[in-house]
């Protein structure tokens, strides 16, 4: 991997041959730079943002394709699309203030086919800031985090622990929100009554968030009912419960943590593996 690419202290395992050439996105150190400026300065002068990272799961998703994590009974739906209240998401997505997306060409192409312009910021700078732990060591306000609820669940026990709040360079989350972890659209309304309901109760100023597709229907409107900043990591979430696969974009270097003696807390995790990946060695806390 060309070294335009590189993300301190981040590891990027079998990175596509794309990568090699820095005409690829040759600029990437300066965004790089001027993402931590702005989601430092969005955040301590408490502005409103919603940050959209757009994958090739979205791209189905939004386009009825039944297609890995947008088929039908796969995670984030269960009922067709025929009998899906699809347009909210259409709605939705366009809505946001700011948007990422992997760099390589195929993800470039599809987002330029939907939102018909350049993506803000690389979706590689949102997962490499999470694996270093940037963003924990740098932003001084309130932190907090929106994911399926087995993985918040696991995060929130994982924090009980010294050693992985001192692995994180961070004391604590102020809010653990979740919604539901599998077919979260099929009732997009009934999602956002649970959601909203925690978000007015939270305190956070920028909230970390991992959803899946029903992000598309109601990220865009979080920041109405819980001003806030709000970065989509995706499986940023993932990686902070100790399940995400380490070939993923600059994971690499991750260690997965484990709560020993609590099994129940992984029987119904979504573990985004599938037939190509490693958790590693986790370490069991």
């Amino acid at each position: 991997m060309n070294k335009v690419f590189t993300i301190k202290n981040t590891t990027y395992l079998n990175p596509p041959k794309d990568y090699d050439d820095e005409n690829l996105y040759p600029n990437f150190q300066e965004k790089l730079d001027s993402f931590k400026f702005e989601i430092l300065e969005s955040t301590n002068s408490l502005k409103n943002k919603t940050y959209y990272k757009f994958g090739d799961g979205d791209y189905y998703f939004l386009n009825k394709i039944p297609k890995g994590s947008a088929k039908p009974g796969k995670r984030a739906l269960k009922i067709s699309y025929s009998k899906l209240n699809h347009q909210p998401f259409i709605d939705g997505y366009i809505k946001n203030d700011k948007y990422a997306s992997l760099i390589t060409p195929p993800n470039i192409s599809k987002f330029r086919s939907m939102l018909h312009r350049e993506p803000d910021f690389p979706s590689e700078i949102l997962y490499g800031l999470v694996s270093n732990k940037w963003l924990f060591e740098n932003i001084t306000k309130k932190i907090g985090i929106i994911g399926a609820k087995p993985k918040i669940r696991i995060i929130k026990k994982l924090m009980e622990h010294e050693e992985y709040k001192d692995y994180l360079k961070l004391d604590k989350f102020d809010d653990y929100i979740s919604i539901d972890q599998n077919f979260a659209c099929d009732n997009l309304e009934s999602t956002k009554k649970k959601l909203y309901k925690q978000l007015e109760k939270s305190k956070s100023d920028i909230f970390l968030v991992g959803i899946g597709h029903v992000k598309s229907g109601i990220l865009n409107e979080m920041k109405n009912i819980k001003p806030a900043v709000y970065l989509d990591v995706g499986i940023g979430i993932d990686a902070l419960a100790g399940v995400v696969n380490l070939y993923r974009p600059f994971f690499g270097s991750w260690r997965n943590y484990k709560v020993s003696n609590h099994n129940y807390l992984y029987r119904n995790v979504d573990v985004l593996i599938n037939n190509f990946g490693s958790l590693g060695n986790q370490k069991e806390l």
